[in-house]
């Protein structure tokens, strides 16, 4: 059995979303879902930090994207230009104005981006992806793991 439900007027920021479940006799529990609960979350805004002390985030093991768009000078963006993540859990993905620029899974959070920046307008997008862990808290299993996830930043573009 599925059920889809829509939200009339999404929101841009967090919001709560409460499910009531009837149980029908016998399945209870583990057995009260058959499958996973799916959701196909659109378009929002979400500030750098920790997503596990997001309630809605708290158990979420994917990834999620960062984007912005920055204007700079054509001297800035003739130069050397970097961008420093700050502080990532667990992976970060970088694309600048639709080109990949690099694939971080450790410290530094740094990435070279000479080359694709351009005077005027430049999307950054930043697409991080956390571990199971945050999962893992869903289910019996004996592995845990740190939950922090996310871009916790801060995040600079530095001109050299």
């Amino acid at each position: 059995m599925t059920y889809r439900v829509e939200i009339g007027k999404p929101s841009a920021g967090p919001v709560l979303v409460a499910l009531r479940i009837v149980q029908a006799r016998g399945c209870y529990g583990g057995a009260t879902l058959p499958e996973p609960i799916l959701l196909d979350c659109g378009i929002g805004q979400i500030s750098l930090g920790d997503w596990s002390k997001i309630d809605g985030l708290a158990s979420y093991s994917g990834g999620a994207w960062y984007r912005k768009t920055i204007a700079l000078t054509k001297e800035q963006a003739t130069g050397p230009v970097t961008i420093d993540l700050g502080s990532v859990a667990a992976s970060a993905e970088v694309r600048v104005n639709g080109k990949l620029a690099g694939v971080k899974v450790s410290p530094p959070w740094t990435v070279d981006i000479s080359g694709l920046v351009r005077g005027g307008n430049n999307r950054i997008e930043v697409l991080v992806c956390n571990t199971l862990a945050n999962h893992y808290s869903t289910v019996p299993t004996m592995y845990r793991g740190s939950p922090v996830s996310g871009l916790t930043g801060p995040v600079r573009l530095e001109f050299n």
